[in-house]
């Protein structure tokens, strides 16, 4: 017996390190559930389940730090508050999901509300009287109430709503409409009596921890303390689906990297603090000191840790698209921004003026309906006056005219442009593109041939920088504007599982999704100070249309204001270059529409032709109707 007497403290210390490894693992889910799923009926179901578990391993935790009887005593009883929540929040997770199969029923939630008005009742007899928990019982470690009269009667509410759950919970997972659904199900069904397990008073049963052995029960406890919370995330993972129009593969890596930053953090600091006493014991180093450098090691090893395990969770998860993720991760590192483009031509700037003693050089480029300097070395005020006296525009005119140069030729007398005090050479992609023009300080008798092989040299890494940054702004270009199409496919692919007759009416009324989306948003325009194209424009039935006409007016004012709105969003800040793309689809949209002057005062006040005004202003009214999407969005 004293060989087994010996064991209680270590198991006594296992069954703490265990209680709080559940409390913040449990905790961490609430959280996550709570904010992510709080508008689904099942995700604030779970939220309150989970809510349960906190309170009673929280209550555990503190317990065993408490040293006043009256707070021990508190703690025990208050503990009732997550041990009456749990059967309750059973009732209404299993109606939950019931309702999101499509089978909802009064009678049922009704149930639900009764369930939490019993679960009140026996927390109010927890806390008053002796009728449910009496005369407290102490074996230590162990320490719990005996079992008043009416505690056989939450027993049986206990039992009661765990199998109704269940039962609940196998009529939805056969009422699940894919594969992927009844999978969750199945999944949720196995974690189900989690919670019930992790929180039921066992102890409370009449003689429990009066005949059995401290050590047998700690045994016990740390075993299935295991168990449960491994079931609990599980549970979690199976909830984190429900109400989210986000693919599968979102999720996953949502969930991936809520596992690692909150649980797996905070239960290896629980670890190390537990940990470190003992460290302190053997070497005599004071547990302040072995605390400072536990915490400057996990500073500096867990991110490291995280960026090494997350990748190969979500590669063991998302097996399928691992190589698509692993080439995404890698791109944002092997980018070559527009930042990253002016220091290397700014260093290749100064290289060349060091080496030919040049007082100034610069890098220009076409942009839209002007040019624009990249880069420059040495003074500005010389650049900025040359540049005003020769024109940005009828330089880089001309450097287009000229004919593409050979690729690894040195540069011939004639590739350059000549207008002193300044030697330009034209800079091309490998396709022919006119890029722009490297300028250097240098007279046509400073191009000897060791010169020319210099700038030929440095010009072509120029060349393949500027190539690389135009096609990486085209990649750019196309992904923002398929975002809001990316957006509508991810919804539309978690749909399916939602669709159900309570919400078909609401996925049909869904017009951002409309395959003539950008065509109704361009009537609506051509239309906006009166027209059948906007008073009967589909767009009338935008959910950001509708919440506006709750105050009552009209209609067709109210989709006059939402594209006003939209339109808006798109002005760029005013520290933007005037003359940038973003400017220009904003004044196209003001002057034409807003403002409704006729095409040919906008070519001219824009200085456009007016072949290029239409093709601008397509371009604008596409980012329109993205910015109602996202509008959308936000509803």
């Amino acid at each position: 017996m004293s060989s087994l007497a010996d064991l209680i403290p270590l198991l006594h210390g296992l069954n703490l390190l265990l209680s709080q490894a559940i409390l913040i693992v449990t905790f961490s889910l609430l959280f996550y559930i709570a904010s992510r799923n709080w508008r689904n009926t099942v995700g604030r179901a779970t939220a309150l389940l989970l809510l349960g578990v906190v309170i009673v391993y929280g209550g555990n935790v503190l317990l065993d730090k408490a040293e006043l009887d009256t707070t021990r005593i508190f703690l025990l009883r208050a503990r009732w508050l997550g041990i009456a929540l749990v059967p309750a929040a059973y009732l209404h997770l299993s109606d939950a999901l019931l309702t999101s199969v499509g089978y909802p029923s009064l009678r049922r939630w009704r149930g639900v509300v009764a369930g939490y008005g019993i679960a009140a009742g026996f927390v109010v007899l927890a806390f008053v009287g002796d009728l449910l928990l009496r005369g407290r019982r102490t074996n230590p470690p162990l320490e719990q109430f005996a079992a008043g009269p009416l505690f056989p009667f939450f027993a049986v509410f206990f039992a009661l709503a765990t199998l109704g759950g269940l039962y609940n919970l196998e009529r939805a997972r056969r009422r699940s409409h894919t594969p992927a659904a009844r999978r969750r199900m199945t999944y949720l069904g196995l974690s189900f009596m989690a919670p019930g397990m992790a929180v039921f008073p066992y102890l409370v049963v009449s003689g429990f921890g009066a005949t059995w052995a401290p050590t047998v029960v700690l045994l016990i406890s740390n075993i299935a303390d295991i168990g449960i919370a491994g079931m609990i995330l599980v549970l979690a993972y199976s909830v984190a689906y429900q109400g989210v129009l986000l693919p599968d593969r979102l999720v996953k890596q949502d969930f991936i990297r809520w596992l690692l930053i909150g649980p797996f953090v905070g239960v290896t600091v629980i670890l190390c603090f537990e940990v470190l006493p003992l460290f302190s014991n053997a070497s005599g180093l004071p547990p302040a000191t072995l605390v400072t450098f536990g915490v400057m090691i996990f500073t500096v090893l867990m991110p490291n840790l995280i960026d090494y395990l997350r990748p190969r969770l979500e590669g063991v998860l998302l097996w399928q698209d691992r190589d698509q993720l692993r080439w995404l991760r890698r791109f944002d590192r092997r980018a070559f921004t527009n930042s990253d483009l002016r220091h290397l031509l700014e260093n290749t700037l100064i290289t060349i003026c060091g080496a030919l003693g040049a007082e100034s050089a610069f890098v220009a480029a076409p942009e839209t309906e002007g040019g624009i300097v990249k880069a420059s070395a040495g003074p500005r005020h010389v650049i900025k006056h040359f540049l005003h006296d020769q024109h940005l525009l009828e330089l880089l005119e001309q450097g287009r005219s000229q004919v593409p140069r050979s690729r690894g030729l040195v540069p011939q007398p004639a590739d350059f442009l000549i207008a002193p005090p300044y030697s330009l050479l034209p800079l091309h992609a490998a396709s022919g593109e006119f890029l722009g023009l490297v300028a250097v300080s240098c007279s046509m008798a400073g191009l000897t041939l060791e010169v020319r092989r210099l700038i030929g040299t440095l010009a072509h890494q120029m060349e393949l920088a500027l190539e690389n940054v135009q096609l990486q702004e085209r990649i750019y270009s196309a992904l923002r504007n398929i975002t809001p199409e990316m957006q509508t496919l991810q919804q539309l692919a978690a749909q399916p599982e939602l669709a159900l007759p309570a919400t078909l009416d609401r996925l049909e009324a869904d017009v951002a999704t409309l395959p003539n989306f950008d065509q109704y948003v361009k009537d609506a325009l051509n239309h906006y100070w009166g027209g059948p194209k906007l008073s009967e424009s589909p767009l009338l039935g935008l959910r950001r249309v509708r919440h506006s006409l709750e105050d009552g007016g009209s209609s067709t004012k109210a989709l006059q204001a939402v594209l006003r709105e939209a339109i808006e969003n798109l002005r760029p800040d005013e520290q933007l270059n005037p003359t940038a793309q973003e400017w220009m689809l904003y004044n196209i949209l003001n002057l034409r529409f807003l403002q409704g002057l006729r095409i040919r005062e906008i070519a001219d006040k824009l200085a456009m032709s007016e072949s290029d005004f239409y093709r601008k202003q397509r371009v604008a009214v596409e980012e329109v109707a993205r910015q109602l999407a996202l509008m959308e969005e936000q509803e």
